[in-house]
């Protein structure tokens, strides 16, 4: 598949050029290729050209958030995409609140609906961010609140065996947090 990098870039200038308003990405699972096609070095290449063409130091963008398992490849010591910040269930920083339900959140919405808020504690303790700071997947309490059984609905997402990989490799250590 063939991208012409600068036609879209051109595009994306000429509007901002013409509007003075700038752009929002929003660009989800930002890493299929490198998960999928992880022998494909080319194509992993390729992308990450794209990416930074489109996406570094442009005057049209306003934000750029990528979602995605694994960390911004890094071409040898320096990053392709250095002009991200890395924000992780392990250390969110002031975003806490967004990457999932809030203890508090979940203590309402199990209010509204009925459900045990202790017995679906039990199911999904969250990740513990901080000593005091704890937030549960959305997927498994809207799936156990509208479902009303409690279950390992994250699982249904991705198998063990597709994620080992990645738990494997131990990036931000990802695995030691595991064991």
């Amino acid at each position: 598949m063939y991208f012409d990098k600068t036609k879209l870039v051109r595009v994306l200038n000429d509007m901002y050029n013409q509007t003075h308003k700038t752009f929002i990405f929003i660009i989800d699972e930002w890493d299929y290729i490198f998960r999928e096609y992880s022998q494909n070095k080319e194509a992993q290449n390729q992308y990450l050209d794209f990416l930074r063409n489109l996406l570094k130091d442009k005057p049209y963008i306003e934000l750029a958030y990528m979602t995605g398992i694994l960390p911004i490849k890094k071409y040898g010591t320096h990053s392709a995409l250095n002009m991200f910040d890395e924000i992780s269930m392990i250390d969110p920083g002031i975003i806490y609140e967004f990457m999932g339900f809030i203890e508090k959140e979940v203590k309402n919405l199990c209010a509204k609906y009925d459900v045990s808020f202790d017995i679906l504690k039990q199911w999904y303790d969250g990740y513990q961010l901080t000593k005091e700071i704890s937030v549960f997947s959305p997927r498994s309490v809207v799936a156990s609140i509208t479902r009303r059984i409690f279950n390992n609905y994250w699982t249904s997402t991705e198998t063990y065996e597709a994620l080992q990989i990645y738990i494997d490799m131990n990036f931000d250590g990802l695995k030691d947090d595991i064991i």
